[in-house]
């Protein structure tokens, strides 16, 4: 796993997501699902791409109180945090292009 690219668990969440000053990604994922296996070296290439951005991921198998919190049904789920707010969130495995639109439309508004 990259350096930037974090696992964060029910207990971490708050302190390495919401607090942060900077853009949070983060990624809700499961270790027998497929897709989120893919996604996972799109997602540590962004990481070690975009330093203004951290990227995590959350296994909701192993942090169902968090996956729960933010209404998590499928998967991947990734979530843009910035600040402690929400700020968007798309379901499925992007490619590394829709990956980084889908980023630049929402950290450009």
């Amino acid at each position: 796993m990259s350096e930037r690219l974090i696992e964060v668990t029910d207990d971490t969440f708050e302190e390495r997501v919401l607090e942060p000053q900077t853009p949070v990604l983060v990624a809700f994922v499961a270790a027998w699902c497929a897709p989120c296996r893919e996604l996972r070296s799109r997602l540590s290439a962004l990481a070690a791409a975009r330093d203004a951005l951290q990227v995590a991921l959350c296994d909701v198998d192993l942090n169902p109180a968090t996956a729960d919190k933010y209404g998590v049904r499928g998967m991947p789920t990734l979530v843009l945090f910035v600040g402690a707010s929400m700020e968007s969130s798309r379901v499925g495995a992007l490619s590394t292009t829709q990956l980084e639109g889908w980023l630049d439309a929402q950290l450009t508004s």
